[in-house]
């Protein structure tokens, strides 16, 4: 093994293509043969060679012992975005961290970066600059945020981040993140969170639904709530009437969901959270429209706001809209737990 290792190693700058498969075939072969340490000593050694045999490197990518398998997930550039994507599809948390750290990551793999991540796997991805993020991941992690201090400080370091969304996670953390993300900000930075806590601190309060209208909307959806199927049209009666309380009620009801908490989603100032609800209930695409057609956070460039929602909506898969949910509930039980 280390005679076949050296000579690769030694050569790897002068070999064709064609030779550099006929190393493959051997060296795949001999894998299979050899100890975990020998394996992570090829691993390391090989990792940063652009032209690595392609097959060792998806063998050891593969490699259920992290050790082995960390160094080329973290910075082999033979692994292409599919070979990425299908380890993160497959494998655990350990191996998804390890990807996260790679240099550069596209949106493609992010994106189940975010979807199957873990806290730490999420963490690392909103701290990698050269990680980008779609506009579905952006909005996963900042509602994967709320009640996290150290996710949403990271989000509102990046770059990329919207301005929706940067309000978004200031007006979910804590004060003491906030005085952390002032305290870390320069001037220009600083500047923009004290003006969008000015804005969160004149818009606190404004919700119109009280909590005797929401008992009353919950004490009518209970009434009917053994049949879902009326309790699913009932959810586009009531979002057709602009009648909230009921609304959260009955989405309470077919979610699981406290009503608490699907009152935090439809009246969010951003809408993704809302519209993941309805595609874990697997609600209609007509319905979840008139759903959102409702929230507070469409009123700025309505139309616009509708259509990525829409897009989402489709792209959504329902097992990744329930991770979702089970994720940001998790997150809002810590944040309630006494400290």
């Amino acid at each position: 093994m280390k005679s076949v290792t050296g000579l690769f190693l030694a050569a790897h700058d002068r070999l064709t293509e064609e030779v550099s498969s006929v190393f493959d075939g051997v060296m795949v072969r001999l894998i299979e043969h050899v100890e975990s340490r020998a394996r992570f000593e090829w691993s390391r050694d090989v990792a940063p060679i652009a032209n690595a045999p392609h097959n060792v490197i998806h063998r050891l990518a593969n490699d259920d012992d992290i050790a082995v398998a960390g160094p080329v997930l973290t910075q082999s550039p033979r692994l292409t975005d599919q070979n990425l994507i299908e380890i993160a599809e497959s494998k655990g948390q350990s191996h998804l961290s390890k990807i996260a750290e790679r240099p550069q990551l596209s949106t493609v793999v992010t994106d189940v970066l975010v979807d199957r991540g873990d806290r730490e796997v999420v963490t690392k991805v909103a701290v990698n600059t050269g990680a980008r993020l779609s506009s579905t991941g952006m909005s996963m992690l900042a509602m994967r945020a709320s009640g996290d201090d150290e996710l949403s400080q990271a989000m509102t370091r990046r770059s990329d981040i919207s301005p929706a969304l940067f309000k978004r996670l200031l007006s979910h953390a804590t004060e003491e993140a906030r005085q952390r993300m002032l305290a870390a900000a320069g001037p220009g930075k600083r500047e923009a969170i004290n003006r969008v806590l000015a804005q969160i601190a004149a818009q606190a309060g404004t919700t119109n639904v009280s909590a005797k209208e929401f008992a009353a909307a919950e004490r009518l959806v209970q009434s009917f709530s053994q049949d879902t199927e009326q309790t699913r049209s009932k959810v586009l009666q009531f979002a057709d009437g602009n009648r909230i309380a009921e609304l959260v009620a009955a989405l309470s009801i077919l979610s699981g969901v406290p009503i608490s908490l699907v009152s935090r989603l439809v009246c969010d100032t951003e809408p993704f959270g809302a519209m993941a609800l309805c595609k874990a209930i697997g609600l209609e695409r007509m319905v979840a429209h008139a759903v959102l057609n409702n929230l507070a956070g469409i009123s700025d460039e309505r139309e616009e706001k509708l259509e990525q929602m829409c897009e989402q909506y489709e792209r959504l898969s329902t097992e990744s809209a329930e991770r979702l949910l089970g994720y940001w509930q998790a997150s809002q039980v810590r944040q309630e737990l006494p400290h």
